[in-house]
């Protein structure tokens, strides 16, 4: 079953940019005329890049998710007391 671009979430599209990259790079590793203790010391790095990428990655989702929660909190509370009357009228929401 073919899923459409357009159904695909951000992080599906994320996962398989970074995976066909990774694909891309053992192929290139493989196919290099080079000895087999230097492609896998070569293979090591990429991987252990890549990992440590994908970790930066994670803690920057992490936190643009916790900002996006915080502002999210402090937005419905605003609402929650002008709603209930017991807020100035705050231009900020």
């Amino acid at each position: 079953m073919e899923v459409p671009m357009n159904d695909c979430t951000y992080s599906t599209r994320m996962f398989c940019f970074l995976a066909g990259g990774l694909a891309g790079v053992t192929a290139a590793l493989l196919l290099a005329p080079q000895s087999g203790k230097a492609t896998r010391e070569a293979m090591r790095r990429t991987l252990r890049e890549t990992a440590d990428s994908a970790r930066g990655l994670k803690d920057q989702v992490v936190r643009r998710g916790e900002e996006v929660r915080d502002e999210t909190a402090r937005r419905v509370g605003a609402a929650a007391s002008a709603l209930a009357g017991n807020g100035a009228n705050d231009a900020s929401v």
